[in-house]
């Protein structure tokens, strides 16, 4: 049994399904992205849970600010290491990251780096500003463990495009604080801005539309190709509720954690 046959829904391995998912990706006109529900096989997905919830978050690296506030990404992570961590075997396998470049269509030459981040965030995480992860970063997969999620939790994952449509009455928001929970960011659905976190190239405000809200319910993952396109995000604030899961960047010189 190969690696992907041992983690992944069979559902997902298919050819047919596998080519559909890309041309759907390939068909949205902003971020190139794809959402993908019931991904795991649930007997791995739930020990990779079981193992996360006694990681030692708390001695590894959290982010507060220097007067010990927690800071509006308030997450805390432990660096996935290979054969140290359950979950490492899919995490660095190089099928593994063929298989996702392959549904986003992104092109990145061997040896592709990779980063993985388990994540914890406090019940009442503060949220995360608009930001793009662009750079030395081609594509993340987000993955969710959180049963019986819902809206009103929030926590979601918000995707932006740039849309300079200079609609009336647009709010500009700029200078959000180190420390500020970000409930702004479950009023608007288009906002005028200068300061995303990874900034524009012209440092010039521009209108940012929202395009779409994911809910980090269990089982599902996010993946997402940033060589078409910056694919602005952020995180609303959660709402009284632990929210785990992994992230997992790749890129050509990020280097794999051992």
């Amino acid at each position: 049994m190969s690696i992907l046959e041992r983690w992944l829904n069979p559902y997902y391995l298919n050819p047919t399904t596998r080519e559909n998912i890309r041309q759907s990706v390939l068909a949205k006109p902003g971020p190139k992205y794809t959402v993908l529900d019931n991904f795991f096989q649930t007997e791995m997905l739930d020990e990779l849970i079981r193992q996360h919830s006694v990681l030692a978050f708390n001695e590894e690296i959290d982010r507060r600010a220097p007067d010990g506030s927690w800071l509006p990404y308030d997450g805390a992570v432990v660096f996935a290491r290979e054969g140290k961590h359950f979950g490492s075997e899919l995490f660095f396998a190089p099928e593994w990251h063929r298989y996702l470049m392959q549904l986003v269509d992104c092109h990145l030459p061997d040896p592709i780096g990779t980063e993985v981040k388990l994540r914890w965030h406090r019940p009442d995480a503060g949220g995360f500003w608009i930001h793009t992860d662009r750079g030395d970063r081609a594509m993340v997969v987000i993955a969710y463990f959180n049963k019986g999620w819902k809206v009103e939790d929030g926590g979601l994952l918000q995707l932006w495009r740039v849309d300079e449509g200079q609609a009336p009455g647009v709010p500009q928001i700029d200078g959000i604080k180190p420390t500020e929970r970000l409930d702004v960011l479950t009023r608007y659905k288009r906002i005028r801005t200068a300061t995303p976190g990874g900034g524009f190239p012209d440092q010039c405000a521009h209108d940012l539309v929202l395009i779409d809200q994911i809910v980090p319910v269990y089982n599902r993952v996010f993946i997402c190709n940033y060589q078409h396109d910056p694919a602005y995000h952020s995180v609303t604030p959660s709402n009284g509720k632990e929210r785990t899961g992994f992230v997992q960047w790749f890129g050509a010189t990020i280097g794999r954690t051992r």
